[in-house]
This record gives C-alpha cells, sequence and structure tokens, in this order.
C-alpha cells in the first residue's frame, strides 16, 4: 500500500507538470516527496484513537499539515 500511495503522488506530480509546463522530472519528485510527507502524518494519525472521529478528523488533516510546508520548500528548491 506504501509503494502504490508512492506511486500515485508521483504520478500526480507527472501529471501536474504537464499542465503547468514545469517539466515530468521536478514534477514527479515533488509529488513523490509530496506523497512521502502525506504517509508519514497518515501514519501519525493512525496512533490517535481515543474516538472514530478524531481518529477520522487527524487523518485528513494531519497529513495535509506535515505535507504542505515540505512541497513549499521542495517547490522552491526545484523549480
Amino acid at each position: 500500500a506504501v509503494v502504490l500511495g508512492l506511486l500515485a503522488a508521483a504520478g500526480a506530480g507527472v501529471g501536474a507538470g504537464h499542465l503547468t509546463g514545469t517539466g515530468t522530472g521536478t514534477a514527479a519528485v515533488l509529488g513523490l516527496a509530496a506523497g512521502a510527507c502525506a504517509l508519514v502524518g497518515l501514519r501519525v494519525a493512525a496512533y490517535d484513537y481515543p474516538s472514530r472521529f478524531v481518529h477520522m478528523t487527524a487523518g485528513v488533516a494531519l497529513p495535509l499539515a506535515a505535507a504542505a510546508p515540505a512541497v513549499y520548500v521542495l517547490g522552491r528548491a526545484l523549480v
């Protein structure tokens, strides 16, 4: 599941690279990094078990919160 998620993120990066004209290689690396950060955040959120509501909200918010700063820094460095 982890490898599939990373491949999907890299594929989304390639698609975004075609749409924006930044190049597929750079966009694939950026998508892969975003996917890795999101998977780390999702793994951390999986340990939050007090209630289903808290688990579901943390499962959405935490991966986004973990990925956003890293994607910004990588995007500035690569593009």
